[in-house]
């Protein structure tokens, strides 16, 4: 569970997992938003690719508060 603010997808009770062959999912209770991805795109490094980043941060800036 994510306990502070990192970046604009990373919100405190924020809660998931990172698949290593291109899954993630996630549940945010507080913005009432699940996302689940899904890519064929297996990790290469212990960073995320970029189609991670970029999803999360899409699915939080089309939340309309």
């Amino acid at each position: 569970m994510a306990t502070r603010r990192t970046d604009l997808a990373t919100t405190p009770g924020r809660f998931g997992w990172d698949g290593g062959l291109g899954t993630s999912w996630y549940a945010d209770p507080r913005e009432d938003v699940p996302g689940i991805l899904m890519t064929q795109r297996a990790w290469t490094s212990p960073m995320p690719p970029p189609v991670c980043r970029d999803f999360w941060t899409l699915a939080y800036q089309a939340i309309d508060d």
